[in-house]
């Protein structure tokens, strides 16, 4: 967070830092980022039980966000492909104790569970999210 904090400070005081016109725009569009996307997930992850919810909810956003900026938004999609272990069938049911999710989302995780074959054994180690196939789009 100490680094968010630099970050702002250059640029709320760039002009006076006498940096070059490249240098401010970088710096307002990582500012922009910090402080709509970043800092507020930082700020909601002291739940390990939310961890699915928020990187889920944070995926959406970049997504929303590339429209904006698609490179800071790219970037920031590739590094949140080292969390979509959080979203494995393992370690989902950990969201049935977190505050994010509605009654409801909580009722249907359960009953998808309850429904689901059990497994004979369970893995070690860290759960892989599994490999989507691409789907093709087909134009009507």
């Amino acid at each position: 967070m100490a680094r968010n904090l630099y970050s702002m400070k250059m640029f709320m005081f760039a002009e006076q830092l006498e940096y070059d016109e490249e240098t401010v725009v970088k710096l307002e569009r990582l500012n922009l980022f910090l402080g709509l996307f970043y800092t507020p997930m930082w700020m909601s992850s002291t739940l390990a039980a939310d961890a699915p919810a928020n990187d889920l909810q944070f995926m959406k956003d970049m997504m929303k966000f590339k429209r904006t900026d698609p490179e800071i938004a790219q970037a920031v999609l590739q590094k949140l492909e080292n969390h979509k272990w959080y979203l494995t069938q393992e370690v989902v049911p950990f969201a049935l104790f977190g505050s994010r999710l509605s009654d409801k989302e909580k009722q249907d995780i359960a009953a998808k569970l309850h429904a689901t074959e059990k497994p004979d054994s369970f893995r070690r180690g860290k759960p892989m999210f599994p490999q989507l196939q691409p789907r093709r789009l087909w134009l009507i």
